[in-house]
């Protein structure tokens, strides 16, 4: 009996031990969770997005929260409302009540899709039901800074205007989200932060020439324009985002200036949106109907709802009662207004022969998503019930394991008093020999913990501001710590920067890793070139190297002023480069010499690109293009040529993350098998000395 006593006890040790370790694995599952819903996302393949969220959410790779707001995300984008509107209502129950920080950004993601989606299909009250509340909770938590809470604001105003509710309440509401959105921009000058405000505005800006508040309107346009000319400016912008905007704000300003009884300047607001591409496309001509109908030019209004079949067949939309509504009888009435009656006429029977079976397919829609909706309230009930069940049985089955194991213990120790007293001896002292194994091990890994902490502070989070350069680097170690490295340095007009790998991984490799650094950082800051860095470096790390380590590294200096870039490769990757068109190669290196720190006397050489303005640079480690699959299959070099293609104009730090979204999706649950490092790098041709802040 007493060898079984001390068999249950070692056991309850060892499962305690195995939850500390599952704990650890879950958080890397959760990691790599997030970047395959995050590679899904990019690619706006919706369908894997509902079948990661769901496979995720049953594994509990993915909170409750979390996995209902992709969920609600992915059928929204497939235009399934209801699907939507019950997996984020759903998630908004899940977390209302939590105070975890994770959580929190949850509910605000949720709620503010959840009240877009209400305020789209017109239902106002229930938007209110959702919003209000949702600013309320924010507020008290402290978290209303953030883009959606802003836009909850926004969205609170537009319905309240909708109603015809206080006009007091309305302003505030839409002034203290324009307000905030501006503090956004202040906080993070990006060209998202600018469209999701240009965005705020417009949606305020169509609420109220739906309530014909056209004064207000013209107040609200102008600060459209102030944003659009802002957005511009910004390096990260899309020119056909830009010009799209513009239209749309000259053609509300059209319609805005008529409803005021403004013509001239109304038709001259209309001219100028006749000047873009917009106008030209079958949307842009839809959209300018609302004017010409207010303006009461009854030509041109039918003339534009001749693109309406084109319009339709570019955005794949049926002829559902809605559309019947929103385009057909416009299209017969501004027909029959410009007198063209046989137009009005087939129009007419048009409207007479679709309207039938647009009835029965939208009930047929809506009885499929009833039903779809009816069986997702089943099995989430069904899941919650079993979950119940679940932690039911688990209090049950621990009682029951505590009373018996109780009752052991007393039997023992009734019936073995004496032998008990030597077992407990004995298990006194194999438990201080465990205890000092583990106080060991907890040691070993706290110190490591700290390692990493220490290393990863060595590493900078925040890049050189100057204006027209765009720089971005991350490092993923394998292990606790790494022997990748990237810095930079801003010298005067120069910025020099530097990528590594150092031989092997782990503590050794690590600690290699930061004399690199250190001896780069110095070499740098005394203005020698990338050859002579490379070779004083080499003497450096050679001399007492006993343990034969050595580091590739691929050292650059770029001249602010010229515009030309100096770098010596020593036997590390060829960079990623492209041109202005969005072109991308492999640098083709003619000196590769050999990597830093075997031989002492080596004479390292370098090289130059004359002028790199309006070019895009990736510095890379070998965990990117030798990342293996569970099939032990590498990710390769061209599939990070085919990445970066279709992302070229996206900022610095969008590629980097799109890389190691795609990496971690491609290795497929394999195991991390070597640190990953990138550093990227774009220089426009705005580019000048004179704004350099290294902060």
């Amino acid at each position: 009996m007493t060898k079984h006593y001390i068999f249950y006890i070692v056991l309850l040790l060892a499962i305690l031990t195995g939850c500390e370790r599952g704990s650890n694995k879950n958080n890397s599952q959760r990691i790599d969770a997030e970047n395959m819903v995050y590679a899904a996302y990019l690619a706006k393949d919706y369908p894997r997005i509902i079948e990661l969220a769901d496979s995720f959410k049953k594994q509990k790779s993915f909170s409750e929260g979390k996995a209902y707001y992709w969920l609600g995300y992915a059928y929204d984008r497939l235009m399934q409302k209801r699907m939507a509107e019950l997996y984020w209502k759903t998630g908004i129950e899940a977390v209302e009540n939590s105070t975890d920080e994770e959580n929190i950004r949850v509910y605000a993601g949720i709620t503010n899709r959840l009240t877009g989606l209400m305020n789209t299909w017109g239902e106002y009250e229930s938007a209110l039901k959702v919003a209000i509340p949702a600013t309320e909770r924010l507020k008290s938590l402290g978290c209303d800074t953030t883009s959606e809470y802003t836009n909850l604001l926004i969205y609170i105003g537009c319905c309240q205007s909708r109603f015809g509710l206080g006009e007091e309440d309305t302003n505030k509401h839409m002034e203290e989200g324009y307000q905030s959105h501006l503090s956004l921009i202040q906080r993070h000058p990006y060209a998202t932060t600018y469209r999701d405000a240009i965005i705020g505005v417009i949606n305020i800006c169509y609420t109220l020439m739906e309530v014909e508040d056209y004064e207000k309107a013209t107040v609200w346009l102008d600060r459209l324009a102030e944003l659009i000319s802002k957005y511009e400016k910004q390096e990260d912008a899309k020119p056909d985002y830009a010009e799209k905007q513009w239209a749309r704000y000259y053609i509300y300003l059209a319609r805005a200036l008529e409803g005021l009884g403004r013509k001239d300047e109304a038709t001259e607001a209309y001219k100028q949106f006749c000047k873009t591409d917009f106008f030209k496309t079958a949307e842009g001509k839809i959209l300018a109907s609302d004017y010409l109908k207010l303006a009461g030019l009854w030509q041109e209004a039918a003339d534009n709802f001749g693109s309406m079949e084109v319009f339709m067949k570019e955005y794949g939309t049926s002829y559902s009662l809605e559309n019947i509504q929103k385009l057909l009888l416009k299209k017969f009435e501004v027909n029959m207004r410009a007198g063209r009656l046989d137009t009005a006429r087939a129009v007419s029977m048009d409207i007479t022969e679709r309207l039938d079976s647009a009835i029965t397919l939208s009930r047929i829609a809506e009885a499929r998503e009833e039903e779809a909706v009816h069986k997702k309230e089943l099995e989430i009930t069904a899941e919650n019930e079993q979950y119940v069940r679940q932690r039911h049985i688990g209090r049950v089955i621990g009682m029951s394991a505590t009373i018996l194991f109780l009752i052991i213990y007393i039997l023992v120790r009734h019936r073995m008093g004496v032998r008990l007293r030597k077992a407990h001896n004995d298990l006194k002292v194999a438990y201080d020999q465990l205890e000092e194994a583990t106080t060991a091990k907890e040691r070993i890994e706290s110190e490591l913990r700290i390692a990493r902490d220490i290393q990863m502070s060595m590493i900078p989070s925040v890049f050189p501001k100057v204006e027209g350069l765009d720089m971005y680097a991350s490092m993923t170690p394998a292990k606790e710590v790494g022997g990748d490295l990237y810095n930079f340095l801003v010298k005067g007009d120069k910025l020099y920067f530097c990528i590594g790998d150092v031989s092997g991984k782990g503590v050794p490799a690590s600690l290699f890793m930061t004399l690199a650094t250190r001896g780069f950082l110095t070499l740098a800051s005394t203005g020698r070139k990338p050859a002579e860095i490379a070779t004083r470096l080499n003497v450096e790390l050679s001399n007492n190297n006993e343990m034969g380590m050595f580091v590739t590294m691929f050292i650059c200096c770029f001249d602010l002023k010229l515009g030309r870039i100096e770098y010596c490769n020593a036997g590390h990757n060829p960079p990623v480069i492209g041109n202005a068109d969005g072109q991308l190669s492999f640098l083709d290196v003619e000196e590769p010499n050999a990597p830093i720190g075997l031989w002492p006397d080596l004479e390292y050489k370098g090289e130059e690109i004359e002028f790199f303005n309006d070019r895009l640079m990736l510095l890379y480690t070998d965990g990117l293009n030798e990342a293996e699959n569970r099939q032990q299959e590498q990710y390769g070099e061209d599939r990070i040529i085919e990445l970066m293609t279709p992302l070229y104009h996206n900022s610095t730090r969008d590629i980097i993350e799109a890389l190691k979204a795609d990496t971690t999706l491609f290795r497929d649950g394999a195991e991390q098998n070597d640190d990953l490092t990138m550093l990227a790098l774009r220089v426009s041709s705005s580019i000048s000395s004179r704004t350099i802040n290294p902060e």
